[in-house]
């Protein structure tokens, strides 16, 4: 199949998922029609790209962004996570966190960037609640 023949054989069964896929929130593995639709659209994209098709060409005939559908295709076998942890430290550790981040970013970029790494993958220090105390969005 040529591409045209491809985007006009995949973009209406896109647009028909769209609005139900876009309400889909939480966890990929959660069970519920807007999930389904979401795996569904993922799936149809994941064929459409196998088959040789432009993500650019979809994305522009669906009326998306080119940057979600590449995410949807790149990380479509990429297994969900099956459960969400959650930050135990408590305020005094966050505060002891963010002031051995503060000090690092003084040094240099790199030092920083580890910081952060080690804070949040070591340290299971919440990005959110580090950001909140650096002041950052």
């Amino acid at each position: 199949m040529r591409n045209n023949e491809l985007v006009n054989a995949y973009a209406p069964r896109l647009i028909e998922l769209l609005p139900l896929a876009r309400q889909a929130y939480g966890s990929r593995n959660t069970k519920s029609p807007q999930h389904d639709a979401s795996r569904e659209y993922t799936r149809l994209l994941v064929e459409y790209y196998n088959k040789g098709g432009s993500l650019i060409a979809i994305a522009q005939a669906v009326g998306v962004t080119y940057a979600g559908v590449r995410r949807r295709v790149t990380t479509a076998d990429v297994a969900p996570s099956t459960k969400r942890s959650r930050s135990k430290a408590t305020p005094e550790q966050i505060a002891q966190a963010v002031e051995r981040i503060r000090v690092a970013k003084e040094k240099s970029v790199e030092d920083y960037h580890e910081a952060l790494r080690h804070e949040y993958e070591d340290n299971g220090i919440s990005l959110t609640k580090i950001a909140k105390a650096l002041g950052l969005s």
